[in-house]
This record gives C-alpha cells, sequence and structure tokens, in this order.
C-alpha cells in the first residue's frame, strides 16, 4: 500500500491561512460599513425639510441649481430682473465651480412638479456623497496603514464627529467639497504607493469641479513631495562641484517632477474654470460691467483678504485672537467622536466650556502629529497633507472660513491622522477590532442624534 503526503508546506499553509483571514475581513468589513452607513439614509431622510440652521444655503444651492441650464451658458444665479423692454439683467451667484449644482440639478431633474421630492433627492444624493466621502477615507487609511480594522476604527471615530454629521445635513458646498477632497486624497495614496499619476490628475479635476479647497491639499502634497525628492537625491545633487551645477541638478528633478506637473495641471484647470465663470457672469450682466466690478470679482477679493475695508468691518469675527480661539473650538468639536443634542447649545451657553475636554484632544493631537514626523515616509506624504491643509485653507482663507461655521468638516484630516496613527499601534488585532466595532456603534447612535435636532416640524 503507498501512503500520499497530503501535508502542505509549512510557509504555503501560513500563508494561505492569512489570505483567507484577511479575505475574511475584507468581507466582514465591507458588510459592517454598509450596515452603518445605511444608518445615515434611515435616520437622514426627512422629505421636506431643512436642518433649520443652514437652509438658506439648502434653499440657495436648490434654487442655483434649479437655474443651471444650457440656455443660460450654466450660469448661477438668483433670479433675473426685466427692465421695461423686458430685456433680463441677472442676478449672478458664481462663486463656486457648477460641478455640484449639476449634481443637484440631475437628482431633482425627474421631480419637477414637487418640491417636497426634489428637496428629498437633493437631500439623498448628499447622503450618498457623504457615503462615499467615507468610504474613500476608510480605503485610503487602510492602505497608508496597512492595517483595515485600524483605518475603520480611525474613519467611524472621525466621521462621527460633532462638526462632520451635523453639517452633512446641508445640502450644496460643503459635503460636495468634502467629497472631492477625499477622492483626491485617495488619488495621491494610490500613487506614491504604486506611482499611478493619471487617475491622480483625473480624480484631481474631478474635484475642482466640485469646489476649490482641493487647492490647499494639492498645495501641501506638491511641497512634500518635492521637498522628498529633493531629500533623496540629495547626495547627487550636493556631490556637483559648484553651486551652479548644485541648481541645475535641482531644477533638473523639478522639471522632471509629476508632483510639479500635477499643480500646473490643477492651475490650468482651475484658471479655465474661473474665467468661464468670469465670462458668463460678464455676459449675464449685458457686457456692461468691467472685470473687476463683476459680483464674483469682488467676492473673491473680499474672501481671500485682500480688500482691507472689508476686513476692518468684521474685526469682531477676524481679529486674530477670536479667529485663533474659534478654529481651535472647531478642531475640538471635529475631533470628539460623539455627538448630542444638546453639545452646541451647552458649549454656547458656557464659553469656558470650550477649553476643557477640547485642549486635551488639541494636546493629543499634537503630540501624534509630532511622533508621526519622527518615521515620516514617502507613504506618509498624502495623511500629512491632508491634515496640514485643512489648517493652511482656514488661515489663507481667513475672510471665508471665520464666517461660515460648516468649514470645519475640512479639519477631518486632523482626527484621521491621530486616530489612525493612534490605534495603528495598539498591541493586538482583536482590540483594534473591538475598537472598530465600538466606533461602528458610535457612528450609528451620533447619526440617530443627529437626526432629532434642528427639524422644523
Amino acid at each position: 500500500m503507498s501512503v500520499v503526503n497530503l501535508t502542505t508546506h509549512p510557509k504555503q499553509a501560513i500563508g494561505g491561512f492569512f489570505k483567507r483571514s484577511r479575505f475574511r475581513d475584507e468581507r466582514m468589513i465591507v458588510v459592517l460599513l454598509i450596515v452603518v452607513l445605511s444608518s445615515i439614509f434611515i435616520f437622514g431622510n426627512d422629505r421636506g425639510h431643512f436642518n433649520r440652521d443652514y437652509d438658506w444655503i439648502s434653499s440657495q444651492s436648490i434654487a442655483l441649481a434649479a437655474n443651471l441650464s444650457p440656455e443660460h451658458n450654466f450660469l448661477t444665479f438668483h433670479h433675473q430682473i426685466l427692465d421695461d423692454e423686458g430685456t433680463p439683467t441677472y442676478v449672478p451667484y458664481n462663486r463656486f465651480p457648477i460641478g455640484g449644482y449639476i449634481l443637484v440639478k440631475l437628482a431633482m431633474l425627474p421631480f419637477q412638479n414637487d418640491l417636497s421630492a426634489q428637496i428629498y433627492a437633493a437631500r439623498i444624493l448628499t447622503l450618498i456623497l457623504f457615503s462615499a466621502t467615507v468610504v474613500l477615507a476608510y480605503l485610503s487609511i487602510s492602505r497608508i496603514t496597512n492595517n483595515r480594522w485600524a483605518a475603520l476604527a480611525a474613519t467611524m471615530l472621525s466621521f462621527a464627529s460633532y462638526n462632520i454629521l451635523y453639517h452633512t445635513d446641508m445640502i450644496g458646498e460643503g459635503v460636495v467639497s468634502l467629497f472631492g477632497v477625499m477622492l483626491t486624497f485617495h488619488g495621491m495614496t494610490i500613487f506614491v504607493q504604486e506611482g499611478r499619476f493619471r487617475q491622480l490628475l483625473v480624480k484631481t479635476c474631478i474635484a475642482l469641479l466640485l469646489g476649490w479647497q482641493v487647492y490647499a491639499l494639492l498645495l501641501v502634497f506638491i511641497v512634500l513631495g518635492i521637498a522628498t525628492e529633493i531629500i533623496r537625491n540629495r547626495s547627487n545633487i550636493f556631490s556637483m562641484p559648484t553651486r551652479l551645477n548644485q541648481l541645475k541638478a535641482t531644477s533638473a528633478i523639478l522639471i522632471k517632477s509629476r508632483y510639479l506637473m500635477l499643480g500646473i495641471v490643477a492651475l490650468l484647470f482651475g484658471t479655465s474654470m474661473l474665467t468661464f465663470n468670469l465670462t458668463n457672469e460678464y455676459l449675464a450682466l449685458n457686457r456692461e460691467t468691467p472685470l473687476t466690478e463683476l459680483p464674483s470679482f469682488q467676492l473673491m477679493i473680499n474672501r481671500t483678504g485682500f480688500n482691507p475695508e472689508f476686513d476692518d468691518s468684521h474685526a469682531d469675527v477676524l481679529n486674530w485672537p477670536t479667529f485663533i480661539r474659534e478654529q481651535l473650538y472647531r478642531i475640538g468639536g471635529s475631533t470628539i467622536p460623539y455627538y448630542w443634542p444638546g453639545y452646541n447649545s451647552a458649549l454656547n451657553a458656557d464659553p469656558r466650556a470650550r477649553f476643557g475636554l477640547h485642549g486635551v484632544i488639541i494636546g493629543v493631537i499634537a503630540f501624534s502629529a509630532a511622533l508621526a514626523t519622527l518615521r515620516f515616509t514617502r507613504h506618509k506624504i498624502p495623511i500629512a497633507a491632508l491634515a496640514l491643509s485643512s489648517i493652511l485653507w482656514t488661515i489663507v482663507m481667513r475672510s471665508t472660513t471665520g464666517f461660515h461655521p460648516y468649514e470645519a468638516i475640512f479639519f477631518i484630516g486632523i482626527p484621521l491622522a491621530a486616530f489612525s496613527i493612534c490605534l495603528n499601534k495598539l498591541p493586538s488585532k482583536r482590540l483594534i477590532a473591538g475598537t472598530a466595532v465600538f466606533a461602528l456603534i458610535i457612528f450609528a447612535v451620533s447619526a440617530h442624534q443627529m437626526s432629532l435636532i434642528g427639524h422644523d416640524e
């Protein structure tokens, strides 16, 4: 009798076990993500009402989307004024790229005769984009940490915060732009790991169609990327005999850098969109308004801080001590992974409450950021760029961010970086998986709590 040895080689057996285990983890995480993200659709499906704190932004976004059409060259406007001869003059609102308004328009098209259904469709679109944003964040963090459970826990804890969930009820600018930022972040992560540059270019252009905030992410990413390339080649650069040769070697690196190419493409694409907007506005105002007097141009000057008179007239909000204190408050509100209905009112009732737990959390974030820089690698560039870009955008666009609390959603990179770094250092996979399950519960409970407030009966 012959005996056949069916014993698998030990290395093959171990490899197969981990592959099966990894596949089980993937399936389980996908199921958990679907279940928990469905909670925002279940709890956030108020058919005919807006969150009253942002009803004017939501209703304005729907009006702008409704008026968007090829007939008016895709100009976004509030209303039109007819003179005695019946010639229309439009009141444009060309502040943002039209991509988000096109999406809202497409969502509302099947319900032209039912305003309540249009609002419902626009809200569902917002929730879909928010869910996609969460998924993109998870996919990116799982690549960076190479730990799916830590990525799931970090993502859920970050997106369960007050500032994120409360402001997702706003139709229009916030969630749409955040989706674009996270789409670009995902493209950056794939690029630094696999070198796939075209997908990053495509995702960047899509993101720019949805909002300008992605420029802050691009700027930090490009600067860090170019700096990394120069540092990697520093031995070759400094081996050159003269300063001129060193400068030529550095210039050669810059010319060949795909980071620089990314910046050029983004700049050209954004400039073309801005030119389209301003040209549309000029034509809509019957070609009688100079470029510098166009409403969008004037607002651009105001919101970028180049109008001292505007800043002086709003000094109570834009003075640095007040502004910095408010941003620290927003960072704290973006980092606490739980939301309850009395959160905002309690903090506003007692300003001293802003410096309690928030201060501790900000300290933990600062410590985590410092810890991350100790072992900075090329693969960490995207998460570092995401965290730093929110601070850059907030400071550079102070004359905008100081007036809009929903801008706090762009601080999402700070908790994502802090939680992913800390959770990835936990010693046990079971502990990380348990934290992830806890984070999923926190997210679902927070989504339910958010649905209880801010809506008119």
